[in-house]
């Protein structure tokens, strides 16, 4: 255990810093998984909705997917920019090989 103030408040920083992060690593691996599940079924339908948010009659989002959650994760520099246009890229790639071939 740190014994100087400053290293003190550095290790509550990053515990609450590792808190945020795992919350939202946590949230992309589900988006991400039930991607994969559709993309793996060949379920077009099922992938487009879980790859872009969906909204409601209003046109506010009521539920915000994996392209919503990659742009996240780079806003909060929790993975890097380039990382997450390169993930998107990599899930529009494969949503778009499942339409064509549908």
């Amino acid at each position: 255990m740190p014994i100087i103030q400053s290293a003190k408040k550095q290790l509550r920083q990053s515990k609450k810093n590792k808190a945020r992060n795992d919350h939202f690593r946590a949230l992309f691996s589900e988006a991400r998984r039930a991607f994969e599940k559709a993309v793996k079924a060949w379920d077009a339908k099922a992938a487009k909705e879980v790859l872009v948010n969906t909204k409601d009659k209003d046109g506010k989002t009521t539920k915000a997917w994996l392209q919503a959650i990659v742009d996240k994760l780079a806003k909060k520099n929790i993975i890097h920019v380039n990382n997450a246009s390169r993930k998107k890229a990599k899930f529009a790639k494969m949503l778009k090989s499942l339409e064509v071939k549908a």
